[in-house]
Formats: structure tokens, C-alpha cells, sequence
């Protein structure tokens, strides 16, 4: 088994239905991506009432790649406040070559 680490982008309030229209756009490419180049990177967004969350799972703890760099981007330009949460370790089968976000 190989480790995949998690982490979560909180936003807290959420930010407008209109502007989250960029921020999926920007997950559909990087997901894209990493599967592309059998990367593992995936991320989700998780619309909730009271904030929305950006779920990460990544073959690296490191949150300073270009990938979060573009969000944090996007998320500034909206305004939104946010936090990003410690890495997490997690475990995945040999063989993965990519997460999928569904």
C-alpha cells in the first residue's frame, strides 16, 4: 500500500453560487489533469449551508504546489475566508496510479 495524504479547504461563510462556477471549473481541470499524468490528486467540493468544503486527497502532505497556489487564487479573489486543514495520512492499494474524484 502506498500513502495518500487528505486535507480540506474550509470556507466559512460560502462563498456566492456564482463564483463557486470558477472554482469547479479549476477542480475539473487539475482532476483532469492528475489523471492525465497518473498523478494522484483529486479534489471535491462539498456544498453545505453554512460553509463549503474542498476536499484533497494527494500523493504529497505538501500544500504549497501550484495546484493550491491557483485556488487560494481563486478563493481571494471571491473574497472567501478560509483555512486549510493539516494533512492526513491515509492508505491506498498498489496499483492506483490516480485518484478520481466522483
Amino acid at each position: 500500500m502506498r500513502e495518500l495524504w487528505a486535507y480540506a479547504y474550509r470556507v466559512v461563510p460560502p462563498p456566492p453560487q456564482d463564483g463557486l462556477g470558477q472554482i469547479r471549473k479549476l477542480l475539473e481541470s487539475e482532476n483532469a489533469s492528475a489523471f492525465e499524468h497518473a498523478r494522484a490528486w483529486a479534489a471535491q467540493l462539498i456544498l453545505e449551508q453554512r460553509s463549503t468544503q474542498i476536499l484533497v486527497v494527494s500523493d504529497s502532505p505538501a500544500q504549497n504546489r501550484a495546484v493550491n497556489h491557483r485556488l487560494e487564487t481563486e478563493l481571494q479573489r471571491l473574497e472567501a475566508h478560509y483555512r486549510v486543514t493539516n494533512p492526513i495520512a491515509i492508505r491506498a492499494p498498489h496499483g492506483n496510479a490516480a485518484v478520481r474524484a466522483g
